[in-house]
């Protein structure tokens, strides 16, 4: 048997540990006892603690949770397949992982999976381990961990790791390959994060459009074949084995938000946002990145960088402003909270900017322009297209039309994350240039490439010492602010000017200071290419040098986002969930019922906030809610969220509480509403809303309509407690209309999330509504047993023809989806597993024949 060749093995020994320090530095605080704060995290555990608190009497997590947006499937927060075999390539994780906490190998996987690919491509490891550093540490990872999106960084981990895969299968290293290729998939598709899954799969159609046309023009069509029916059966073994998550997430997606609206757009100002199937456009293209903004991939604070940046000293705006007679100190504070560094076209702000680093920008633009790389053209691709996604609504044109004809795409939102695309594409045309520069070019030849080199690094330095001379530093908000100074002022323009050409003034100093930053980086790594170009240095020494300086770069920048205090103690982390003053009222009621939470944290105290209603999911934790967080709310409830709850909240704070103020909120059953409270700011009060209709009632009269429109629009004139609106196509799923019985009655019983039990009795026919959301997709009506066609009623609730006499009403929620998902999956991790063991057998089996013919 051959000997293991340790000096071989030894700089990817390196680049491990390299990688362990960088995420253990990082994450010091974790192997303390502290938690990282992570706001979506946060919230999960908010929206998912009925789910949990139901396991742990039922022994499994429900199919449906009433703790959000009046009812949702709970499989969208929280899943498990109730029936598993022991049989799955996601044991892959764990060995990746080498044991290590969460968050702390994230950043480490993040690497990991780059340094492969980086060695799949044939670079040497130690330019390898600066293409990871540039992949790992480009601010989006840090800031995105920071936040709580976990699976998010977890795929995009995985995601060159997936690119390695499909490489050695068209290196013609098939078996090795298609096992790598396949286990390494299912583990990125179990992370569930669709997004960046898309732009993985994007990124691996343009590399192998690259693959095809080489293996085309070399006319070795068997290659081809055999490459594609590997890539093809390891992709649908990966998706089949996460079939439990995929499947019912297609499904509900049609009746999420995503899948669009049943409403014209007769409302919508601007007919354009809508968007058939899909997202609407104001609300997918909300974070796009400005086109002046894209210069942070080189300078992270070239529009003032996000909420992690400060002025670097006391702002001469504030001086302005402190001198400045004729204004109230009210008016003073709220301008200057107004005037922020940052200055983007991401008008509800940044946590931070997408930097990938000023060498590695200039090294790839250096392969780009320069290089002969056979791989440029296709990283060249995912560059421009990724760039062009992320720039959404300010690039309109291009993505509004690719928003509706790009397959999938219209469920997407937020369009800067398409940078991810950039960030591995730039990352490794960089990793190549650099490798090609040190070890494939001729010594004769070194010195022309490098003036070259020279020419694309001037290139970008003038453009950023342009930009610092060009820029005005104003955003639209800064403007609009300006407009409504000098109109509050009647026309006097003497403050407002004053005032905001010292805003721009420190907003132009935040730019030079990351500016000179990103210069000297770049002069430094250009002095590396010089010195080596000049034989005064060796290759080896260079590229470890290159690495020094492109990791110092990134890692020091990655700590305005994820430092110390983003770690807190375990009992300061649970606090967010510890039951304030009106939780205790609250729970005094142990009656079936819903809340409104309008109190949000402002400093040390609440105030109200109709907004976070809608985005904040803490209340979820201990009450059944009207609000919540969740980026896929159910389409129906979206809608009435949009026309009919959040209007009736603002006419609510308007007017004193009455029966009319609360007709939508009534009928989804809003007991009580959560306010600060006015005696003491630090605490909160529950006020009792007298008028909600329960969790069922009967109506005397149906009102039949034509559209989902009308639907809608009558809720404002009709009394849903007496009168029900039933769209036409229900019609006969109505056997005989309500007739009026005063003893007549129906009950709750009990809500146990996926089975609803009501008693009736009436002398004669009814139709009861319940104040439940519908959903066609899962649940079930039983009369007496005999199911029943439930109809959609008042556009989003349920509803229920009932004859009369005395019955026993059931609703329960039996998804065919899951249960044959379910299956589909078990199956579908054994072929998995068997496939890749096959492949790996192969493999083995292949190169001992080879070494043997050697």
């Amino acid at each position: 048997m051959k000997k293991p060749d340790f000096k071989k093995l030894l700089p990817h020994l390196v680049a491990v540990v390299l990688f362990l320090i960088a995420s253990l530095v990082f994450t010091k605080p974790v192997l303390e006892g502290k938690e990282l704060q992570q706001h979506d995290i946060q919230q999960w555990k908010a929206m998912a603690q009925q789910s949990f608190e139901f396991k742990k009497t039922h022994g499994y997590l429900p199919n449906w949770t009433n703790s959000m947006f009046c009812g949702m499937p709970a499989y969208q927060i929280a899943m498990e397949q109730r029936t598993y075999w022991n049989v799955s390539p996601n044991y892959v994780s764990s060995v990746l992982t080498l044991g290590l906490p969460a968050p702390t190998y994230f950043l480490f996987l993040c690497c990991l999976g780059f340094y492969f690919l980086c060695i799949v491509l044939r670079i040497i490891p130690w330019l390898s381990i600066m293409g990871a550093f540039a992949y790992g540490y480009c601010t989006f990872d840090p800031i995105i961990l920071a936040a709580g999106h976990n699976t998010q960084i977890l795929s995009i981990a995985y995601a060159p790791a997936v690119l390695a895969g499909i490489a050695l299968i068209f290196q013609k290293k098939y078996w090795l390959g298609g096992g790598l290729f396949t286990i390494l998939l299912t583990c990125m598709v179990t992370q569930n994060h669709q997004q960046i899954l898309y732009y993985t799969i994007l990124m691996s159609l343009m590399m192998v459009v690259f693959f095809v046309v080489k293996a085309l023009k070399e006319k070795d069509i068997k290659h081809l074949a055999f490459s594609g029916i590997l890539c093809i059966i390891g992709a649908a073994l990966a998706l089949m084995a996460n079939a439990f998550a995929l499947f019912p997430i297609n499904e509900f997606s049609k009746e999420s938000m995503r899948g669009g609206s049943q409403l014209t757009s007769k409302d919508n100002k601007n007919p354009q946002n809508k968007t058939k199937g899909g997202l609407d456009k104001d609300y997918a293209f909300a974070w796009s990145y400005g086109k002046t903004e894209l210069l942070t991939l080189m300078v992270p604070n070239a529009v003032g960088g996000g909420g992690a940046t400060q002025f670097k000293e006391e702002p001469k705006f504030i001086e302005v402003l402190q001198e400045d007679q004729s204004l109230q100190n009210e008016a003073k504070q709220q301008i200057a909270q107004s005037s922020s560094p940052y200055w983007g076209a991401q008008s509800q702000g940044t946590s931070g900017p997408v930097y990938l680093g000023a060498l590695i920008c200039v090294l790839a633009l250096m392969g780009f322009i320069v290089s002969k790389n056979e791989h440029r053209w296709w990283l060249l691709a995912i560059t421009i297209f990724g760039i062009i996604l992320a720039t959404g609504k300010n690039l309109a044109g291009i993505n509004y039309f690719l928003f509706d004809h790009m397959p999938m795409y219209k469920k997407f939102r937020v369009p800067t994350v398409a940078l991810v695309m950039p960030q591995l594409s730039v990352a490794l045309m960089a990793t190549l240039f650099a490798n090609d520069f040190l070890f494939n070019t001729p010594k004769e030849q070194l010195k022309n490439l490098f003036k070259k080199c020279l020419y694309v690094g001037g290139g970008a330095l003038l453009v950023m010492i342009g930009f610092y001379f060009m820029a005005d530093y104003m955003s639209d908000e800064s403007l609009e602010l300006k407009k409504n100074i000098i109109e509050a002022m009647k026309g006097d323009r003497t403050f407002a000017t004053k005032y905001f050409t010292a805003l721009a003034q420190d907003r132009r100093a935040v730019y030079a200071s990351d500016m000179f930053r990103s210069i000297g980086f770049i002069l430094a790594g250009l002095a590396v290419l010089f010195l080596y170009s000049r034989n005064t240095i060796k290759a080896i020494v260079a590229a470890i040098l290159l690495t020094v300086v492109a990791s110092i770069d990134l890692l020091s920048i990655d700590t305005r986002y994820l430092h110390e205090d983003n770690f807190v103690e375990p009992s300061d982390y649970e606090a967010a969930y510890a039951d304030s003053q009106a939780d205790v009222q609250i729970k005094k009621d142990t009656g079936y019922f819903r809340v409104l939470n309008l109190a949000f944290r402002s400093g040390n105290g609440y105030a109200f906030d109709i907004g976070n209603s809608f985005n904040d999911a803490l209340a979820s934790y201990k009450h059944n809610t009207i609000g919540g967080y969740h980026p896929a709310k159910l389409g129906l409830y979206n809608d009435l969220k949009d026309r009919k709850i959040i209007p009736q909240i603002q006419n609510w704070l308007q007017n004193q509480m009455a029966k009319d103020s609360f007709k939508v909120l009534n009928m989804l059953n809003m007991r009580y509403v959560i306010v600060p409270d006015q005696k003491n700011q630090a605490q909160t009060m529950a006020i009792q809303n007298p008028f909600a209709f329960g969790p069922c009632w009967l109506v005397k009269d149906i009102k039949m309509v034509n559209t989902a429109d009308e639907e809608m629009d009558l809720l404002d004139s009709i009394d849903p407690a007496t009168t029900a609106l039933v769209n036409n196509e229900f019609k006969n799923s109505i056997t005989a209309q309500p007739q009026y019985d005063s003893t007549a009655y129906i009950k709750l019983v009990k809500n146990d999330n996926d089975n609803i039990l009501y008693d009736f009795n009436a002398a004669t026919p009814q139709f009861a509504v319940f104040s439940e959301m519908y959903y066609k997709e899962g649940w079930n009506a039983y009369v007496d047993g005999k199911e029943q066609t439930i109809v959609k009623t008042d556009y989003a609730l349920r509803g229920l023809a009932i004859p009369a006499g005395k019955h026993k009403i059931e609703f329960k929620f039996e998804s065919k989806v899951l249960a044959t998902s379910e299956k589909a999956a078990n199956i579908g991790n054994l072929l998995a597993v068997l496939f890749a063991l096959f492949c790996f057998f192969m493999a083995w089996k292949t190169g001992r024949k080879e070494m043997v013919t050697a």
